[in-house]
C-alpha cells in the first residue's frame, strides 16, 4: 500500500476515534465509541467472546468514577439515520484483568452510514439517557 493509501486509512481511524463521546451521571463519566468489529485484534475479540467482521460494528461504553471503573444496567437501541425503526442492542459486561469494567455490544453494518444510538444506563440508582450519533463504514 502506498504512502497516499496508508494516509488515508490513518485518517478513517482517527475519524472514528474522534467521533467517541464523553457524558456525566451523577459523579460518573460515561465513555463511548462505536467501531467496526473487525478493528478488533484476534486475540481479544477471543478472549471477551466478540465477533471480529467486516458487516458488524460494535458499541463500547465505559463508566469510571473517581478513577475507578464502576458497573452499570445498560440497555438501548440503534438505528440508521432516515431510519424509524430501532433495533435493540443486546451489552455484554467484560471485565479485563486488571478489573476495568466494559460493555459491548455488536450490531450489522452494510454499507456506510451514520448510526443513531439510544442508550439508558443506571448508575448508583441513577437513570441517565444518552442519544448520539456515528458515523460507521467497513474499511
Amino acid at each position: 500500500m502506498g504512502r497516499i493509501g496508508l494516509l488515508l486509512l490513518s485518517m478513517c481511524f482517527a475519524m472514528q476515534a474522534m467521533a467517541a463521546g464523553e457524558a456525566t451521571v451523577g459523579g460518573t463519566k460515561v465513555y463511548y465509541n462505536a467501531y467496526m468489529s473487525d478493528f478488533l485484534s484476534p486475540e481479544i475479540a477471543a478472549k471477551y467472546k466478540l465477533e471480529r467482521s467486516k458487516q458488524l460494528g460494535g458499541l463500547n461504553i465505559n463508566l469510571d468514577t473517581a478513577g475507578k471503573k464502576v458497573a452499570s444496567t445498560v440497555k438501548g437501541t440503534v438505528r440508521v439515520e432516515g431510519e424509524k425503526k430501532a433495533r435493540p442492542l443486546t451489552f455484554k459486561q467484560v471485565i479485563d484483568d486488571k478489573g476495568a469494567i466494559d460493555y459491548f455490544a455488536q450490531f450489522p453494518v452494510n454499507q456506510p452510514a451514520t448510526f443513531i444510538f439510544d442508550i439508558e444506563l443506571k448508575v448508583n440508582g441513577e437513570t441517565k439517557s444518552i442519544d448520539y450519533s456515528q458515523e460507521v463504514a467497513p474499511l
